[in-house]
C-alpha cells in the first residue's frame, strides 16, 4: 500500500473561474444535490433559497424541487419567465461550483413540486480548493452538548476535509467552530481536526460539510496524514503501522 504523503497528485489548474458552455456545466451537478437559488422579479425584487436539482433531460431543460418551506413567498416567485441564479457545489472539478443564470420555463404543482429551468447557454466553474485533495474512508466523531456524533471523513488536503453524516442530525451553519475527533485503531493516538465550516450541502439523506483547518487544526491533519495508506479507492488507517511514540 501507498502512503499518503507519497502520492503523486496531480496538480489542480492555477486558474480558478472558468467559463464553459451549460452542456458541460450539468456534467458537474449531481441529481439529488442542494442548490442555492436566487430568483429576480422583473420589478427588482430578490428571493434566496434551497432547491433540490433532481436532473435535465438531455436536451435543454433543468429540473429543481420546489421549497417546501414559506408557500407565500414560493407562490410569489417562483413564476414563469422570471430570472433566477443557481449555485450548486460539485463533486466533480476538484469541488469547483457551479454558477450560472437562466429562466424559469415551468412551474408543477401537482401531481408533484417541481420547477423546469432553461438550459443556461454558459456557466462559470469556480475552483474552491487550493490544495490537492485525498479520497479517505475515516471514521470520526463530533462532540454535541450531549452526545458524540458519527462522521465519515470523505476527503481530506492541506488545508481542510470534507466530511459528511446522517441528514437527521444538526445542521452546521458556515464559519461554525468544531472540532472532528479522530481514534487510531491501532493505538491510542487521537487526531482532532479543528476548523470553520466553509460549505454545506445535502445529498442522497447525508449532511455534506467542508472545513478549512486552523492552526491546530493543521497540526493534527499532518500527524493524520502519516499514519494512512491507499485501499485502491480510498486512503484509510494502515492496518500494519505501528503507532507512532
Amino acid at each position: 500500500m501507498q502512503s499518503l504523503p507519497e502520492l503523486k497528485a496531480k496538480k489542480y489548474k492555477t486558474v480558478r473561474e472558468e467559463t464553459v458552455m451549460g452542456l458541460r456545466a450539468v456534467a458537474f451537478m449531481k441529481h439529488g444535490t442542494t442548490t442555492q437559488v436566487q430568483i429576480k422579479t422583473p420589478v427588482g425584487q430578490t428571493y434566496r433559497c434551497e432547491c433540490t436539482f433532481i436532473g435535465f433531460d438531455g436536451e435543454k431543460r433543468l429540473f429543481f424541487s420546489l421549497p417546501t418551506e414559506n408557500l407565500n413567498q414560493v407562490n410569489q416567485f417562483f413564476i414563469e419567465g422570471y430570472r433566477l441564479a443557481v449555485d450548486a457545489v460539485s463533486d466533480e472539478g476538484e469541488g469547483a461550483k457551479v454558477r450560472f443564470a437562466s429562466k424559469i420555463s415551468t412551474v408543477l404543482k401537482t401531481p408533484i413540486n417541481l420547477v423546469m429551468v432553461e438550459l443556461p447557454q454558459q456557466a462559470k466553474l469556480i475552483q474552491q480548493r487550493k490544495d490537492n485533495r485525498y479520497e479517505l474512508n475515516v471514521k470520526g466523531e463530533i462532540p454535541l452538548d450531549h452526545r458524540r456524533l458519527p462522521v465519515n471523513l470523505t476527503d481530506i488536503s492541506a488545508g481542510g476535509c470534507g466530511f459528511s453524516f446522517d441528514a437527521i442530525a444538526p445542521v452546521f451553519e458556515k464559519h461554525h467552530q468544531m472540532a472532528i475527533q479522530i481514534q487510531a485503531p491501532d493505538s491510542d493516538e487521537c487526531f482532532i481536526l479543528s476548523g470553520q465550516i466553509e460549505n454545506r450541502q445535502q445529498k442522497w439523506g447525508m449532511q455534506r460539510y467542508g472545513v478549512s483547518f486552523d492552526r491546530s487544526g493543521l497540526k493534527h491533519c499532518e500527524a493524520l496524514i502519516k499514519r494512512l495508506v491507499y485501499d485502491g479507492s480510498h486512503y484509510i488507517f494502515n492496518p500494519n503501522a505501528e503507532a507512532s511514540e
